[in-house]
């Protein structure tokens, strides 16, 4: 079974599409910065483990990285091969267990 393919230009709308919805579910869990961070965590677990570089602080990389993390997602899986979404599910899932893993201490309310 193969994964459908999207061109790049519509990989890369598709994670413009999903962005402002994942930043607003993320500011939602940030309550704040009272709240527990999870729903940021999970969805944009590099743009917070980026926060270790950065004396503990949401940055202008942080914010970087969540604006371009999920267009780049989108064309990084849009050639529909199969081994590249396993791969990007494997990266994320990784950074999602080192978020949670104790190391960003800060951000559990």
């Amino acid at each position: 079974m193969t994964l459908p393919k999207f061109s790049l230009r519509m990989g890369l709308l598709v994670g413009l599409c999903a962005t402002p919805i994942a930043l607003l579910l993320a500011l939602f869990s940030a309550g704040s910065g009272h709240g527990d961070y999870v729903l940021a965590r999970v969805l944009y677990p590099i743009p917070t483990l980026a926060t270790l570089m950065t004396n503990k602080t949401i940055t202008g990389l942080s914010v970087g990285l969540a604006l371009v993390q999920f267009p780049a997602y989108g064309a990084f899986v849009a050639p529909g091969s199969r081994t590249r979404c396993l791969a990007l599910i494997l990266v994320h899932a990784v950074a999602i267990a080192a978020a949670f893993s104790g190391v960003l201490d800060y951000f559990e309310g």
